[in-house]
């Protein structure tokens, strides 16, 4: 069974739940119709939606009209409404020491921001999470990037995951650690990575990764844990957003900075 992963979707106080789980089903269906939909949540400090969604679960409360069940033995829901399905898997953002994001896919567990990045690499794989350095506005260059290589040059593939995301650039050129990740045997992940901006929610899923996992969810996230530790196969869908849009983008943010950070 076709599936269209996206491997970086937060999930903003500002978000309705109606609009961007519907919209990223919409989304998906655009470039598949035919391929089931997976969201690997990316939550930050303070942000909580994947308990939402366990707590709903259990009291068998629907979302915005979609019914929720766990994953037996998984860090996953599944949503159900009608024909659509989306199997939604745990994940964390840390904010390091150095300024840098690490993501913690395939659990729940809080970390604290401002540890040392590697200390946050290595709780994450004792964790038994997935460790992943996402790309970021300015993150991988200079002193920063400099971080970033020695980390790739300190740690194995098995033990640590690059990413990608739509939200850079189509014109701008790949870092080069991009190269020396991928030449090192690194799986570099990809996903959407929605700002937050009110109409940012409305990318979810308008990219990610194609893989064939099995029909059943328990099967299913298993089976694309494994894989996304093991060599990818490089199938993505979905295109990466203009200049035009992410300088819009980047100034909204330092506009409205806090209209999806603060709850309502």
């Amino acid at each position: 069974m076709r599936y269209h992963i996206d491997t970086h979707v937060h999930v903003y106080h500002c978000y309705e739940a109606e609009k961007f789980l519907s919209q990223a089903v919409s989304n998906s269906d655009a470039s598949d119709p035919a391929a089931k939909l997976i969201l690997c949540l990316t939550e930050s400090s303070g942000f909580n939606f994947f308990q939402e969604l366990k707590n709903n679960a259990s009291s068998n409360t629907l979302v915005a009209g979609w019914s929720i069940s766990e994953v037996q033995g998984q860090p996953a829901v599944v949503l159900n409404k009608s024909d659509q399905h989306i199997i939604i898997i745990a994940g964390r953002q840390i904010i390091t020491k150095q300024g840098l994001e690490v993501i913690a896919l395939f659990h729940n567990l809080q970390y604290d921001d401002g540890e040392e990045t590697q200390i946050i690499i290595d709780k994450i794989n004792q964790d038994n999470g997935i460790a992943v350095l996402p790309w970021g506005v300015g993150k991988w260059l200079g002193k920063r990037g400099a971080i970033i290589t020695d980390l790739l040059q300190a740690n194995k593939p098995d033990k640590l995951a690059i990413a990608d995301i739509s939200a850079r650039p189509s014109l701008w050129p790949d870092p080069e650690q991009f190269s020396l990740a991928k030449k090192s045997g690194y799986n570099c992940l990809y996903g959407t990575d929605p700002l937050p901006l009110n109409h940012d929610q409305l990318r979810i899923a308008s990219a990610g990764m194609i893989l064939d996992l099995p029909s059943d969810p328990v099967q299913a996230v298993a089976d694309l844990k494994n894989i996304l530790i093991e060599q990818l196969p490089e199938k993505i869908f979905g295109k990466r957003v203009s200049t035009l849009r992410f300088l819009k983008d980047q100034l909204m943010l330092r506009i409205n900075k806090n209209e999806c950070l603060s709850r309502r």
